[in-house]
């Protein structure tokens, strides 16, 4: 196993940007914001989007309270297969969420992470440092 090493730092603008997901309506929105405004990529959205794994939504901040995976304090590539896996009782998906699912070019990322997971983690330490350099 594999461990890679990310650095935890965030500006409070990207915090912000981050907490709007609940206004995210769909793939459009989701590259408007990181694409367009954070010069990010759809690998570092899908990839960032996976730190979903962990904990689960706050009402105040999407409107649904609940995690988007079955053991939420495991980071892992199980948000990636929950998404393949469809809608569930208990579980979130939030418009963000599934429109990594319904983007034809998000779609094989999901897929490649939910099927290899040491990509997915290779993938989320480059993303995260990206994200957290914007500064």
């Amino acid at each position: 196993m594999e461990i890679y090493y990310v650095e935890f730092f965030f500006k409070s603008d990207i915090i912000n940007t981050l907490y709007s997901y609940k206004y995210m309506s769909g793939p459009d929105q989701l590259r408007n914001v990181f694409v367009n405004t954070m010069g990010l990529t759809d690998q570092d959205i899908v990839a960032l989007s996976g730190g979903h794994t962990l904990g689960s939504t706050h009402k105040e901040r999407s409107g649904q309270d609940g995690p988007w995976t079955s053991n939420p304090m495991v980071f892992d590539n199980s948000y990636f297969k929950e998404l393949l896996a469809g809608e569930k009782a208990g579980l979130i998906q939030l418009t963000s969420d599934k429109a990594l699912v319904e983007d034809p070019a998000f779609r094989p990322l999901v897929e490649k992470f939910a099927a290899d997971q040491n990509a997915f983690f290779q993938a989320f330490a480059e993303s995260y440092l990206k994200l957290s350099e914007l500064g």
